[in-house]
């Protein structure tokens, strides 16, 4: 099965250390037998490359919400908070991000204070962009997109991430819909949200999904999808899981 799975809610950090390692633990059995070849324009710090060897439960966090998606310093207070809360469940976090024509999967304090310099020139980088990037040699965030098969390609099931892109406004005239949709179509990769940006069209987007087969869930009492800072958005999820193990 190439699709992966999207699991929505808010209030995160409450939930995130038992489901994580749930969700490791039922990953891991899947590939444990599968090697991770080395990556070309690919270094993973050590620390990352050790806990996904000895089977520990590793988290992938993205890099454009750094580079794109909020202020100095408020970007960087954030990045080190994030990894901070992952780092409270038990899990190892590997922000995903490109310097220099590489892609590092367990960003250092001094490359996330690189990404967050808002004097440094940064590409937004999707799937699309990764080729370019990478042979011109340039630094950028990684999108939802970018980051899923990153984090596949080292061997990292689990991704969270805050709202990830859909179908625009009026996207049925304009074909304005995010990489992260298809990529969740065909990269097996379990990304943990808190639902879809709420200035897209949601309810577009959800149909989206369905027709990448990607498998849907809300994670709490209810089935009604989040709408990134909102726990309500007017539409339901097809799947809902009340529990760390219905959602492994």
């Amino acid at each position: 099965m190439a699709s992966s799975s999207l699991l929505a809610g808010l209030g995160a950090q409450r939930w995130i250390g038992n489901a994580v390692r749930r969700l490791w633990k039922t990953a891991s059995r899947r590939i444990a037998t599968v090697p991770v070849p080395p990556q070309p324009y690919t270094e993973v710090r050590p620390e990352v490359a050790d806990a996904i060897a000895s089977g520990h439960p590793v988290v992938a966090l993205e890099t454009t919400i750094i580079t794109h998606g909020m202020p100095y310093p408020e970007n960087l207070k954030t990045a080190v908070e994030v990894e901070g809360i992952v780092r409270s469940t038990g899990a190892v976090p590997a922000t995903i991000g490109i310097l220099d024509g590489r892609v590092r999967v367990g960003l250092t304090h001094s490359q996330l204070e690189k990404l967050a310099n808002p004097q440094a020139e940064k590409w937004k980088v999707s799937r699309r962009d990764l080729a370019y990037v990478l042979g011109q040699g340039r630094s950028g965030g990684t999108t939802v997109s970018a980051t899923m098969l990153c984090a596949h390609k080292v061997g990292i099931p689990i991704f969270v991430t805050g709202g990830i892109g859909g179908v625009h406004r009026e996207g049925e005239n304009t074909l304005d819909v995010s990489t992260d949709l298809t990529e969740l179509g065909r990269t097996p990769v379990a990304v943990v949200c808190a639902g879809v940006k709420s200035i897209l069209d949601i309810g577009r987007t959800l149909e989206v999904l369905e027709t990448q087969g990607v498998t849907v869930a809300t994670y709490g009492p209810s089935k009604e999808f989040p709408a990134f800072f909102s726990p309500k958005s007017g539409l339901e999820a097809p799947f809902n899981v009340k529990t760390s193990r219905e959602a492994a």
